[in-house]
């Protein structure tokens, strides 16, 4: 009976020294991973991590090494990327596009409502200003559009109607009549006739023009492109082409 109590008394203080000696393997394990895995990221441009069969790998090498067992050789671990950060990276990204569907059939009205659940237009009115502006009623094309934030709403109708927006910079001299102005816009190829620019200025009641330089986007009607150079832009009767 005393034999067995010591036998027994050996054998918890053999386990308590066995325990004590995995859990200290095990600390050192885990302090030696952790600095791994900052070294590695120190020397990386990007966020990765050292598996944990890895580790053990490398470790189990270097004691190899040490005990003279294998030879020394460049061990590098094999890294996972930190899938959690990549696809958080991919959703920050996502979020700055706007991803829309434009079915068939679809009409002014619905595409204005598609546009604004979609909070890519904010005044409905606005919109058909601008439809009516680049006359693209009729040039809707239905299909999948991305689009990235920060376009402005004459940029996406240009896309969705597969419309070439073009820019126009005109300086315009003190005192300009509508022949001067007519003529300047005819040389940068925003018009084709002079005299029914000058027409369309004399139905506005048009004569004086805002001096400096302007910027035009065609496409765009002859009366919007007078109100906009105009200097009295204010007073315009809202006349249609």
């Amino acid at each position: 009976m005393k034999n067995f109590n010591r036998g027994k008394l050996f054998l918890i203080k053999f386990l308590q020294v066995l325990f004590s000696i995995l859990f200290l393997f095990a600390l050192i394990f885990v302090v030696k991973w952790r600095i791994d895995s900052l070294y590695l990221n120190s020397i990386s441009h990007k966020d990765l991590k050292i598996g944990v069969a890895d580790e053990f790998k490398k470790i189990r090498d270097e004691i190899f090494v040490t005990t003279g067992l294998k030879e020394k050789e460049s061990v590098k671990p094999i890294v996972i990327l930190d899938e959690d950060k990549e696809n958080k990276k991919d959703k920050e990204e996502n979020l700055n596009v706007n991803k829309i569907t434009i079915p068939e059939g679809t009409n002014v009205e619905t595409l204005g409502e598609i546009l604004l659940s979609n909070n890519l237009i904010k005044d409905v009115n606005a919109y058909k200003y601008l439809v009516d502006d680049m006359q693209i009623e009729n040039s809707i094309v239905p299909g999948t559009y991305n689009f990235e934030k920060g376009l402005t709403v004459r940029e996406i109708l240009a896309k969705i109607s597969n419309t070439e927006l073009k820019k126009y910079n005109i300086n315009i001299s003190e005192g300009a009549t509508p022949n001067d102005v007519a003529n300047s816009l005819k040389t940068l190829g925003v018009i084709k006739s002079p005299e029914d620019f000058v027409a369309a200025c004399n139905n506005l009641g048009v004569t004086n023009f805002a001096p400096g330089e302007h910027e035009i986007i065609m496409p765009s009607k002859v009366n919007n492109i007078i109100r906009t150079l105009s200097a009295n832009e204010e007073n315009i009767e809202n006349n249609t082409n």
